[in-house]
């Protein structure tokens, strides 16, 4: 069961969120490259670091691709709090990041007072069936480094620190009553530690009503601290007003679930109209400078609110301003939340008015799944006329990703990407476009050597775009190593129906690896027995990958009647197969290749999870040699159905004339071998016959009559002739009584 944050409330970190949650079971599945938002950590991406652009990524991603772009500088901790506000928002995190953050404060009370806590914090709440954020992050981090100040400051007084904790542990426990100082502790202090002592007092007071729903009292209590120029609190004080009002709001609304129509009721606008005009007072002010940030993340919210048809045009000019602190990340997530209309904000500012043309021109067509090619033609037209006016490398970006081999101009455009830098913010996607538009084109040479502008290393911890470019390496290889190499990609993310989140713990480094999704189906017609043994010892691929390829090259080669490749494959696997090693063995010791090929079929006949071909989803997805290739599953694909036959293959530019025509023919006797069933009780009838003394037969037909059962399919003409045969020539035997029905 997970909790999900709606994409209807804004990301400020005060805000209680609605939730939905989900139970049951669902299958997953694999991700290899991201196109709606960019692969994690996003402190890479944060960094300025973009790796390839998606059109299609949500506007707060291009919206900073954009900023970066155009030099727009963002500071360390400007870009913690967007990773924080992605992770959110891609349901990585809860809005809460109870887990550390209060860990954080725990860690920190434990320093400064031996007795626990009499009760845990309540991070999070429920309200109307939804789980919404009671105390944030941020209170938990101020209140550890509060309690550590005050155990430095109130040394000689261990009894204060102590009070404030108990007291910090009732402002953060079930709702309860904040005890009024003891007069006993004010002996012997100083003028400016018991004016300290009030001031915490009074602050946690006011937090207290806060946390616990008393919104006039916490109002009324912060707008005290932020008149008192002895408090250190009075600039935090004169924003929690604001927040006070905005909580008030939210929680006063007649609707009964936050995924709902934004409320219009008077009283709830007033509220937030009010918060609003506090907030300009707090921005007005600059000796309160340290919480602009908080509070232009609080406004954002606030005015998508009262303002949502022009809110998301202001924007547009807030997410390019630089050294905005902890509001950048908020802002940008409004200006994805809004779903602001380019035709509703008129009159911007020349870079605001020029950012939206960007967004709307990247975005311009349906979605990865269906290409509006005429949408994307005009889309480049606006592109390049942009990018030959200004020079501005947003625009390079786009017109790269909308232009096609037949685009007017793409010449000049192919020129004018290799003058930047593949260490720039836009290199990597520069690159990577400029190469694939040259290998379309037919240009390998110059399609290799834009992507050897961005080297591995240089993406290796971002998987969707380090996949991209094995894709792009694959597509233009000139040898079967660089082919074999760039055949697998790494794991981005997971896909599930559960909820929207599809991230992985692991480091990108530790992902699984499977082939590329468009790799197999041009490896298979391509690739002969014995380049697949070849492939199956490639570096590049997994322990569980090269035990797959390895059994697959066996069972080709066995189809085929390769006898070399099935020689060296059958010894190859010996080595790393000790259940079946003794049979796999018994391959080679065969004097003729006629026998061998005969002990190779009887092996696979008893071994469903293999099979000559490369398609995705294999049986075998496991290196552990006590994974059981013997498995007889319902519901799983057992062995093989045959490949049918379509247009000619394109060989390999670079295999040889004799390899090409090899690999054709394997191929063709492939398609031509058919389903596995019926492939395998033509060998055992044929061999039978032809040997019928040979202890073998019985055990080949009984195989032949068991793969009927789950085979690829059932009722067929063959599998009936090896269960009659079996039945009559060998019906004393004990295959013969194990055999009681064929499917």
């Amino acid at each position: 069961m997970k909790t999900l944050l709606p994409a209807v409330i804004g990301v400020a970190l005060l805000v209680p969120p609605s939730s939905a949650e989900a139970c049951g079971v669902f299958e997953e599945s694999p991700i290899q490259v991201h196109t709606t938002h960019p692969d994690r950590p996003f402190d890479t991406f944060a960094a300025g670091h973009l790796g390839v652009l998606r059109e299609w990524y949500r506007h707060m991603y291009l919206a900073y691709a954009y900023r970066t772009m155009m030099g727009v500088p963002t500071t360390a901790d400007e870009q913690q709090h967007l990773v924080a506000m992605w992770s959110v928002r891609q349901g990585d995190k809860p809005l809460v990041a109870e887990s550390d953050a209060m860990k954080h404060w725990l860690d920190a009370r434990a320093q400064v007072a031996p007795a626990p806590p009499a009760a845990m914090p309540r991070a999070v709440e429920e309200q109307d069936y939804a789980s919404y954020a009671r105390i944030q992050s941020d209170a938990f981090l101020k209140a550890a480094d509060t309690a550590r100040a005050l155990a430095r400051e109130w040394k000689e007084h261990p009894a204060l620190v102590e009070e404030w904790v108990r007291n910090q542990d009732t402002v953060f426990g079930p709702c309860a009553g904040l005890p009024p100082l003891d007069a006993k502790l004010d002996e012997g202090l100083k003028p400016a530690q018991k004016a300290r002592r009030q001031a915490e007092h009074d602050y946690q007071a006011a937090a207290a009503s806060f946390y616990c729903g008393d919104y006039d009292s916490a109002a009324s209590a912060f707008q005290d601290i932020s008149q008192s120029k002895d408090s250190p609190y009075q600039a935090l004080g004169a924003y929690l007003v604001a927040r006070s009002r905005v909580r008030q709001a939210l929680f006063s609304r007649k609707e009964t679930s936050f995924l709902s129509e934004p409320s219009t009721a008077p009283e709830f606008l007033g509220r937030l109209a009010e918060a609003d005009k506090l907030l300009d007072g707090v921005l007005a002010n600059p000796k309160w400078a340290q919480v602009h940030g908080p509070a232009r993340r609080l406004r954002s919210l606030v005015r998508s609110r009262i303002q949502p048809d022009t809110w998301g045009c202001e924007l547009l000019s807030r997410v390019l301003q630089p050294g905005t602190g902890s509001s950048l990340g908020a802002e940008l997530a409004d200006l994805d939340l809004l779903g602001w209309r380019a035709e509703r904000c008129t009159n911007l500012p020349a870079p605001a008015a020029e950012l939206a043309e960007w967004l709307v021109t990247t975005r311009e067509q349906a979605s990865p799944e269906y290409i509006d090619e005429e949408a994307a033609r005009k889309a480049y037209g606006v592109a390049v006329a942009r990018w030959k006016k200004t020079a501005h490398v947003p625009w390079l970006v786009t017109a790269l990703l909308k232009a096609r081999v037949d685009s007017p101009g793409l010449d000049a455009l192919l020129a004018d990407a290799a003058k930047v830098a593949p260490t720039s913010p836009a290199g990597v996607t520069v690159a990577y476009r400029s190469a694939h538009l040259l290998r379309e084109r037919g240009d390998l040479k110059a399609a290799q050597a834009r992507l050897a502008a961005a080297p591995l290393e240089l993406t290796k911890d971002q998987v969707s775009t380090d996949n991209l470019l094995r894709q792009e390496r694959f597509a233009a290889a000139r040898s079967w190593e660089e082919l074999f190499r760039n055949s697998t990609r790494r794991q981005a993310g997971v896909s599930s129906p559960e909820n929207f989140s599809d991230a992985m713990d692991t480091p990108p480094d530790a992902r699984p690896v499977s082939f590329g999704e468009e790799v197999l189906p041009v490896l298979e017609p391509r690739v002969t027995a014995q380049r697949m043994a070849e492939l199956a010892a490639s570096d590049s691929l997994s322990p569980a990958l090269r035990r797959w390829v390895s059994w697959t090259a066996l069972a080709k080669a066995m189809v085929v009647g390769d006898d070399e490749a099935l020689r060296a494959t059958a010894k190859s696997l010996a080595k790393t197969e000790p259940a079946a090693k003794e049979e796999l063995l018994a391959i080679d010791a065969k004097p003729t290749p006629e026998e061998r090929r005969f002990e190779a079929q009887v092996l696979l006949m008893g071994l469903p999870t293999v099979s000559p071909r490369l398609e995705p989803y294999p049986r075998i997805v496991s290196a552990d040699p006590k994974f059981d290739l013997t498995l007889d599953v319902a519901g799983a694909k057992n062995w093989w159905c045959a490949p049918k036959a379509g247009e000619p293959v394109k060989p390999f530019p670079f295999a040889s004339e004799a390899e090409q025509q090899a690999a054709a023919s394997e191929w063709k006797t492939l398609i031509d071998a058919g389903d596995s069933v019926p492939y395998f009780a033509r060998v055992a009838l044929d061999w039978a016959k032809a040997h019928p003394e040979d202890p073998r037969s019985p055990k080949a037909l009984f195989r032949v009559v068991r793969a009927s059962r789950r085979g690829c399919r059932q009722g067929t003409a063959e599998a009936k002739e090896a269960f009659r045969y079996l039945h009559e020539h060998y019906k004393t035997s004990p295959w013969a009584k194990k055999a009681t029905r064929v499917y």
